[in-house]
């Protein structure tokens, strides 16, 4: 045997393969490098642009940090106390040093509301390895990592349509700069929640295609599940809502298209999905999480200072009665006769060129949990809130706008245990 003709080495015809396979790696992890600096600079632009950084919210994001650190109950009031004042939060009483207020409102606070917060901990588990190693600055600095990973997500989502290097950045720079990068910079849990959505739509859209292993669709399918429940248990609003929504299309569409024939991919998605909405409702049932109907007694009784109400979600059907049209207008005209929404505006046409720009499927996962924004404020309709609330609306428009920015780079080559499209047949 000749010396260069090596047992197991790679043959002529599959060395260039190889060497593209390798290339493309390459180039995809120097794309998301450049979109991790690219957000950290946006983050902190976003960060910069209003000096309140910090919500009522955040005082108990930050003391159950502090407490899972180990930090006594008093001292964790404190820290807690003495950050959401130096983050611009107002004194909760005029007149009283801020400090001094806000621990004396928190601890006014009936156990009832508190138990809401510490019974989504993500956020604050995320946060506890930060605040231990700096202190009241490692809040801000794991807010700042989980939002530039949403960022990277962002592009990772554009790269995976078949985007190239140019629309995979405008992906993360419009995070930022669309509405989501205001609430991204904040001290809550936007950003994680969010990051973990990204990470779930990013796993979803391979299974959206033909091909691969079982064992790939599995470790996909996985990754779906995780990422909706660590964004559910960070933010329900956002994740209990998504992976429902995600779950009862894609069932839909895998009935509708079972005549077709078998999808794996499918299959595996809309489990996935079924499983995570099923994991958090057995959790909430098993463990007594608040959900919907806590949160709206929250809402009817004045954070549980007043007697339950009988009727709360009579109650919230008339209270969308009243909100609806008055934010409509607002967002149709900002309020003001013959003004153009900007905020609608961007709306239809982010949405025009996701369904554009993306092949069916992949528009409509996005569409769906864009769609999601607008159920979480039909679940709390506060007009102060409202852009918060709907955050979620923003990916779509993010990912669509995004697509139609340069030319799409050439795929990579598939794994050797995938299986291929022929050229000219579509991905679906």
């Amino acid at each position: 045997m000749s010396s260069n003709q090596t047992f197991g080495a790679p043959s002529a015809d599959t060395a260039p393969a190889t060497r593209d396979a390798r290339r493309a790696r390459v180039r995809l992890v120097l794309g998301l490098l450049a979109a991790a600096a690219l957000g950290s600079v946006l983050w902190w632009g976003r960060w910069e642009t209003a000096p309140r950084h910090a919500y009522p919210d955040t005082y108990w994001y930050a003391r159950q940090a502090a407490t899972v650190t180990g930090t006594p109950s008093a001292e964790a009031d404190r820290f807690a106390a003495r950050l959401v004042c130096r983050q611009g939060m107002p004194s909760p009483r005029p007149g009283v040093s801020c400090v001094t207020a806000t621990r004396q409102w928190a601890a006014s606070m009936p156990p009832r509301y508190q138990r809401i917060f510490t019974t989504r901990p993500g956020y604050s588990l995320m946060a506890a390895p930060f605040v231990l190693a700096f202190g009241e600055r490692g809040m801000v600095l794991v807010t700042a990592a989980l939002a530039v990973l949403a960022g990277v997500l962002a592009a990772l989502a554009v790269r995976l349509l078949g985007g190239g290097l140019l629309s995979s950045l405008a992906a993360t720079a419009l995070l930022f700069l669309l509405p989501t990068g205001f609430w991204l910079s904040r001290l809550l849990a936007e950003a994680g929640a969010t990051m973990f959505a990204l990470a779930a739509l990013c796993a979803a859209l391979p299974l959206l295609r033909p091909g691969g292993s079982t064992r790939r669709r599995l470790l996909l399918g996985g990754v779906v599940a995780a990422g909706l429940l660590a964004s559910t248990v960070t933010r329900p609003a956002t994740g209990l809502l998504l992976s429902a929504a995600l779950t009862g299309v894609f069932g839909v569409l895998t009935l509708l298209r079972r005549r077709a024939g078998r999808e794996p991919g499918l299959l595996v998605l809309t489990a996935a999905c079924g499983v995570a909405t099923a994991v958090w409702l057995g959790l909430s049932a098993a463990l007594d999480i608040p959900g919907a109907a806590e949160t709206l007694q929250d809402k009817f009784t004045v954070h549980f200072t007043r007697p339950d109400v009988p009727d709360p979600w009579p109650r919230l059907v008339e209270l969308n009665r009243e909100f609806w049209p008055a934010q409509l207008n607002a967002w149709w005209n900002g309020g003001a006769p013959l003004a153009a929404s900007p905020f609608l505006a961007l709306l239809l046409i982010g949405f025009a060129a996701l369904f554009r720009a993306l092949p069916g499927r992949a528009a409509l996962l996005f569409a769906t949990a864009g769609a999601t924004g607008l159920l979480t404020l039909v679940a709390h309709p506060k007009p102060s809130e409202a852009d918060r609330l709907i955050l979620v609306i923003w990916l779509p428009v993010v990912v669509g706008l995004a697509m139609l920015l340069g030319r799409p780079a050439r795929p990579a080559p598939a794994p050797a245990s995938d299986t291929t499209v022929a050229p000219g047949q579509p991905r679906e």
